[in-house]
């Protein structure tokens, strides 16, 4: 082969040039079969080596321009994050009530009463209430466009205006007044002279005897003398009329006749009744005594 080219062909460079001196000689040969596969050989992995050369030559160009693309410039015109979280919307307050829809109510404990203002969301310092002997004034701001809603009692009876006070919750504002004189108030309103009565106590018009049960105004004893006499006017038949003959004998009989039926019917065996004590405490019926037709007695044990 010529000094300056490879018997392959081709420009020599740095990569062919250690190629064909790591080749054997034949191989760099331009003639014979053998050498010729050879030379193909060389051929095909000096361009595989010319590719990965300038491959990478290409890569250390770019990888600079890369590097610098990947870190983009800062955008002037974008606001900073707290300015984008102080734009954003925050919720609405609740609207005021409206003055003409405010109501209040009322209950009464033993000792207190209780008057409940229905406004929601109102401001503890935007409610003023105050209390007098017998009266109760509330004032409430409900806002420029709600106007104020005013409440003004003129109690039942009296209260103590030092034992009087208010607070104001999420839904309602609520008046807890001390009355003077414990006890039951007919009403909420009134000129301030009104009573107060025992809770849980009927008029005594309302009252009335009765005999068993204090809430029931039936007459029981009457009840009971009516099923007595019912009793009384029925008419048995057969072994319940002698039955019950023995019971009217047996009630309404002295302790000596008492004694004597049942010592007689006893130690008879239930076949003697005897009424007469003389007689039957003298009288031994064990012995006496005779079974039925067909049968006869039988000791045991």
């Amino acid at each position: 082969s010529s000094p300056g080219r490879c018997s392959a062909g081709g420009t020599r460079t740095a990569a062919n040039e250690a190629a064909c001196s790591a080749t054997p000689r034949a191989n760099c040969a331009g003639g014979g079969g053998e050498a010729g596969g050879g030379a193909a050989e060389l051929r095909r992995w000096v361009r595989k080596a010319d590719a990965e050369l300038a491959e990478a030559a290409a890569g250390v160009g770019s990888g600079a321009t890369t590097s610098g693309a990947s870190d983009p410039a800062p955008n002037p015109a974008a606001p900073p994050a707290s300015a984008v979280a102080a734009e954003k919307p925050t919720a609405a307050a609740p609207p005021p009530p409206d003055v003409s829809k405010v109501r209040h109510e009322w209950y009464q404990t033993q000792s207190h009463v209780v008057v409940s203002v229905l406004a929601r969301n109102v401001p503890p310092d935007a409610a003023a209430v105050s209390f007098a002997d017998a009266a109760a004034d509330v004032a409430i701001e409900l806002g420029p466009d709600a106007g104020t809603y005013r409440l003004a009692l003129s109690l039942f009876a009296r209260v103590r205006p030092d034992g009087c006070s208010f607070r104001v919750m999420p839904a309602k504002l609520e008046l807890k007044l001390e009355k003077l004189v414990p006890g039951k108030w007919e009403r909420l309103e009134g000129d301030g002279t009104g009573g107060a009565t025992a809770f849980n106590t009927a008029a005594a018009s309302d009252t009335a005897p009765r005999t068993v049960y204090s809430g029931s105004r039936r007459d029981w004893d009457a009840i009971d003398r009516e099923v007595t006499r019912a009793e009384e006017e029925e008419k048995p038949e057969g072994e319940e009329a002698l039955n019950k003959l023995f019971q009217q004998i047996y009630g309404n009989a002295s302790e000596e006749t008492r004694r004597a039926m049942n010592k007689s019917f006893q130690t008879s065996g239930g076949t003697v009744l005897s009424t007469n004590w003389s007689e039957v405490k003298e009288k031994d019926y064990e012995k006496e005594r005779t079974a039925p037709d067909g049968q006869e007695w039988k000791k045991w044990g």
